[in-house]
């Protein structure tokens, strides 16, 4: 039978037929619903306090001595090296403290949470740490609980989804090497940013978004771009309202505003780059790109690495914390994927409220950070094979776990129903991995911490079954507020508590970076006034590893250096003068310097030497005994040559190349080691002959090479890390060698003409100079300084005039809709 259609006009306004209005909250839903933003700054207030108690309080500092030694053998040298080179210095440029010297910029300045360890000042940097991390977490979670309003997930999912992504354990684990941190607070502003873009047309902060993430590191740009990528893709094909014509406007969009940011981060971006780019680990020899590529695409990982990428998420220490795990890899460079047990639960539920087309998206935006977790291969290539580990891509593949669960999460705030099946069936699947008897692995998890993840997974489970049967939700979303916070406090608080880390009565002691190195120290800066270098046969830094990085701390000049992004031609030369393995990219990182080779400290103008031996070997290596401070020793070498000495013979590198490492220290004591093909200028230096090396190395020969050596050399009238003058007499046409690592950056005068150095010595500076009197300048400025700066202005000033243009349309508009 025909149905008869109803064309009655409605009586009530058209916007109510078509819209239901909803019905007014009550209870602690209304609260939630009208107060989200503070109940989750509240309780975010509350965790971080609880959490990081001892750390806010100042019973320890956020500096460990565990696996996480980084903290206290690079960040905390480099911070303290910044906060102190500002002060003397001003702007950070080249600095003398690391290793031999190197660029320093920008260093912590990119990274805008520095001003707050700034501002603390010297005495008080450590504890400023915690200061600044804090400021991030609350960050973290403003954006990101915008960025879910923006995405218009529920109220109690922005609650929940807040608090979950600022205290993941990406962010609590690996975040204690500080540049991760940060690394989640631009995820977070970038995410804000695009939804911002993608659903209001609000383009402002989306170059702001881009340009911080450049300024910071260069490397965050291919990453996090290719992560928004595959977001971007996700959105759209996801949206079933939104066309093609759209996303290419949309991507026409995104490319403009990403030039705009990167024009913006210029003035830190091209620098950076050019460091990424100059570093021994991406155009150097020591990368591990061909070893990568040559894995096999779809090999699987290792037991002990599937057992990992399980528990971690679960918890970040079921098998360990700090140094005790005893999962893959490390623990901080393992698998991160706890951002909370919830989502675990939760995720699988998306894939019931959404239809055919939706499902097949979601699925495979799970699979594109899955694959890579099964095949490592795809994880390699993710990371431009660069390295294997986790690192940041852990944050996405537990974002994505988030995502879905908040999506499931709103659908029950729309009175849905919880897929009783899916739910019992996911249960029993993380039961099965939780409790699975893993082969030779299951003795490292920690019961303890299991049984705890068992008992929240079971009051979670309840709590999302009984959503089904009771009508009045509001309590059960507390609930389960609640229960997240009670799993953060518990879970993440052992995570913090557990690590070995710094007390605040220990880093008073005459101990550590305290110790009495600072005497010696102190006591050389009052009585030698010239540019000198220092080497120790110890360290002073109290974590677990050996520090390299002393002279940062402790203020003075070394050799030694650890560094993820070491100076390239230092590394060379200590490559090619076999002080370290060719091609190791583990040893372009610990660079230990001229510690161990006498010689080359005397090349290097390390003029001191300082001991805790009973008997120091330097003793015997021409070194004498002038002081002692405690139970340190200060030892002076006999044969110091100056920043600046002569030579007026020279060896080719292949030559060099050929020679044992004896005879390496013996020829470049004697000859200046020449690039080949040589130089015409030095056509009339003599040239090394292989009866110039020995059978055997004396100090009566190494005396009477120093003595050489010391007949011309520069007179230093003027000395900073950025500008060096001097004058000197050539006795004889020859070359002027400065123990200074080459860089572009550099730039000389010679006698007041420009003359640029050339790379000496396989690694160094380099003047050819004529017979006579000459005065020599050498001024330092970061590579492509001046352009990246005018670049930044300019992209300043596009950003303003569309910021105006944009504001200028929507006031005539206005005046248009009123008029």
């Amino acid at each position: 039978m025909k149905q008869k259609s109803n064309n009655k006009i409605p009586s009530q306004p058209v916007e109510k037929v078509l819209k239901k209005v909803p019905e007014k909250p009550s209870g602690s839903a209304g609260f939630i619903e009208k107060h989200s933003l503070w109940i989750t700054l509240g309780l975010m207030s509350f965790l971080v306090l609880v959490i990081f108690f001892d750390y806010i309080t100042g019973a320890k500092y956020y500096l460990f001595k565990d696996i996480g030694s980084d903290s206290l053998n690079g960040y905390y040298p480099y911070l303290i090296n910044s906060v102190r080179y500002f002060k003397t210095e001003g702007f950070p440029a080249w600095s003398f403290a690391m290793g031999m010297g190197q660029s320093i910029y920008p260093g912590g300045y990119a990274d805008p949470y520095a001003f707050i360890i700034n501002l603390v000042g010297l005495d008080h940097l450590a504890y400023g740490i915690i200061l600044s991390d804090v400021a991030k977490y609350f960050t973290t979670c403003l954006l990101f609980f915008l960025y879910l309003r923006v995405l218009d997930v529920s109220k109690t999912s922005s609650v929940i989804g807040a608090l979950l992504f600022s205290l993941s354990g990406f962010m609590l684990v690996a975040g204690s090497w500080y540049t991760f941190s940060l690394e989640v607070v631009y995820m977070a502003f970038m995410l804000y940013a695009f939804e911002k873009l993608y659903k209001h047309n609000n383009w402002i902060l989306f170059p702001l978004a881009i340009a911080l993430i450049a300024m910071y590191s260069p490397f965050d740009i291919y990453l996090y771009g290719l992560f928004l990528v595959i977001y971007v893709l996700f959105r759209v094909f996801s949206d079933t309202s939104f066309r093609f014509r759209d996303f290419l406007i949309l991507v026409g969009k995104l490319a403009g505003l990403t030039l705009l940011g990167l024009l913006i981060g210029s003035v830190f971006f091209i620098p950076g780059l050019q460091k990424l780019i100059d570093s021994p680990r991406v155009t150097g020899n020591a990368s591990y790109f061909q070893t990568l590529m040559s894995k096999p695409l779809f090999s699987m990982g290792a037991p002990d690495h599937t057992v990992t990428t399980i528990m971690r998420a679960f918890g970040n220490d079921l098998i360990g914390n700090g140094s005790g795990f005893t999962g893959w890899y490390n623990y901080l460079e393992a698998p991160l994927f706890y951002i909370g047990l919830l989502p675990l639960l939760l995720f699988t539920q998306v894939f019931t409220f959404i239809d055919r087309r939706k499902k097949i998206v979601y699925a495979i935006f799970l699979a594109v950070y899955l694959v890579p977790v099964i095949f490592p291969f795809f994880r390699y290539a993710f990371w431009a094979f660069t390295g294997d580990y986790y690192r940041g891509f852990s944050l996405f593949f537990s974002f994505v776990l988030l995502f879905f669960s908040l999506q499931a999460l709103t659908e029950l705030d729309k009175a849905k129903k919880v897929n009783l099946i899916v739910l019992l069936v996911t249960f029993a699947g993380l039961m099965g991995f939780l409790y699975y008897p893993y082969e030779k692995i299951d003795q490292m998890i920690k019961t303890d911490l299991q049984s705890m993840v068992m008992i929240f997974l079971v009051l979670y489970t309840s709590v999302l079954a009984l959503f089904n049967f009771v009508k009045n939700r509001s309590a059960l979303k507390a609930v389960l507020i609640i229960l997240v916070c009670i799993e953060l406090m518990y879970f993440n608080g052992k995570t913090v508590r557990d690590r070995v880390s710094i007390t605040s009565s220990e880093w008073m002691q005459k101990a550590g970076y305290n110790d009495y190195t600072v005497d010696a120290v102190a006591w050389l800066h009052a009585n030698d006034k010239g540019f000198y270098r220092l080497n120790k046969d110890y360290s002073s830094g109290p974590a677990m590893h050996r520090s390299m990085n002393d002279a940062l701390v402790q203020d003075f000049y070394g050799t030694p250096c650890y560094s993820s992004f070491n100076q390239k031609y230092y590394i060379r030369f200590l490559e090619e003068a076999g002080v370290i393995e060719k091609g190791v990219e583990e040893k372009t990182r610990w660079a230990p310097g001229f510690s161990t080779r006498p010689v080359l400290q005397i090349i290097g103008s390390v003029k001191y030497n300082l001991s805790n031996k009973e008997n120091p070997v330097f003793m015997q290596m021409g070194y004498d005994y002038i002081n002692k401070f405690e139970d340190v020793k200060l030892l002076k070498n006999k044969f110091f040559l100056p920043l600046g000495f002569t030579y007026n013979k020279y060896i080719t590198l292949s030559q060099f190349r050929s020679l044992s490492t004896m005879q390496r220290d013996y020829a470049i004591l004697n000859n200046f080691v020449a690039e080949e093909p040589v130089d015409p200028a030095f056509s009339g230096l003599k040239k090394f002959s292989i009866s110039d090396t020995i059978p055997s190395l004396t100090w009566d020969k190494i005396a009477a090479s120093v003595s050489e050596r010391r007949s011309d050399t520069l007179q230093i009238t003027s000395f900073s890390n950025n500008r060096i003058m001097g004058k000197i007499t050539m006795k004889e046409p020859g070359v002027l060698f400065l123990s200074i690592p080459y860089d572009k950056g550099w730039k000389g005068k010679v006698d007041n003409k420009i003359k640029d150095p050339f790379l000496c010595n396989a690694g160094f500076l380099g003047f050819y100079l004529d017979k006579g009197d000459h005065t020599v300048q050498l001024d330092y400025e970061v590579y492509q300084m001046a352009m990246s700066i005018w670049l930044s202005v300019a992209g300043l000033l596009i950003l303003l005039a569309l910021v105006a243009v944009s504001k200028r349309k929507f006031l005539l508009e206005k005046l248009s809709t009123k008029n």
